[in-house]
């Protein structure tokens, strides 16, 4: 196993991409911490990971939290030895338009999406040894234009950027920091907003691929940019989206500008 007895930290883990994600780190002999607000989702985690054989501890936190995430992070140190993997993937989504979002909806949202990714690096990066490698969830809504949720769009362009930056800073000490760019995804995240038809067939039509992406098309390229195959990678972005960003705006974006979800 090309991760065997590496200590990872998954933000995010309750649900959805982490989810996956941390069964696939565990899978692949990483001992995993898992982080999230969500208890309950939290405990779903754990259990499957250690159903599939896996090594997992769980740590509930909110990541706009600053302090609360130095203590998780350190509780999740002590109980599985210094992180030599981070997967930064803690998230929500407004789907609503500029005018129809309000000042307290953006700012959470970039507390969540991109203050919440600084605060987990300000704790995990200062433990991680040469030769550790960080991965962040951005997404293909960074890459392009579109309707319907320019706070997450813009948070997720700040994880791009913040990635980039932190190549050049980090390598010196030994440690990479990859991203990755997730298109039309069906998670429990917007689970809603898939279940509109509209949504659904303009999206997967839209695609090259034809079809909408699942956890389980993500996760194989969060493991090797985790892991030593990707020794000499740092500082890039991988669009893991079935060919979604090569398409710059795409009929199928219109169908958001009349859906919300908080």
């Amino acid at each position: 196993m090309m991760l065997d007895g590496h200590p990872a930290i998954v933000t995010g883990a309750a649900s959805g991409i982490c989810r996956a994600a941390s069964l696939r780190l565990a899978a692949e002999g990483a001992s995993v911490a898992l982080l999230d607000r969500d208890e309950s989702g939290l405990e779903e985690t754990r259990r499957l990971v250690e159903d599939q054989g896996g090594r997992a501890v769980t740590v509930a936190v909110d990541v706009t939290d600053a302090g609360a995430v130095e203590k998780a992070v350190a509780e999740a140190a002590d109980r599985h030895g210094p992180p030599r993997i981070l997967l930064n993937g803690a998230g929500i989504v407004i789907r609503k338009g500029l005018l129809a979002t309000t000042p307290e909806e953006w700012d959470q949202v970039v507390r969540v999406n991109l203050n919440g990714y600084f605060h987990v690096l300000r704790a995990v990066v200062p433990l991680m040894p040469a030769g550790s490698s960080i991965v962040q969830i951005a997404s293909s809504s960074a890459h392009r234009g579109g309707h319907g949720y320019p706070s997450y769009s813009a948070s997720k362009g700040g994880v791009l950027t913040l990635s980039r930056m932190l190549a050049d800073e980090l390598a010196p000490k030994g440690i990479r920091i990859n991203s990755i760019s997730p298109g039309a995804t069906v998670t429990p995240i917007n689970s809603a907003t898939f279940a509109v038809p509209a949504i659904h067939d303009a999206m997967a039509g839209a695609i090259p691929m034809a079809r909408l992406g699942t956890p389980a098309d993500i996760v194989g390229t969060i493991a090797f940019l985790a892991g030593p195959d990707s020794a000499y990678v740092t500082g890039v972005d991988i669009p893991v989206d079935g060919g979604l960003v090569s398409r710059i705006t795409m009929p199928g974006d219109n169908a958001y500008s009349t859906f919300s979800e908080s």
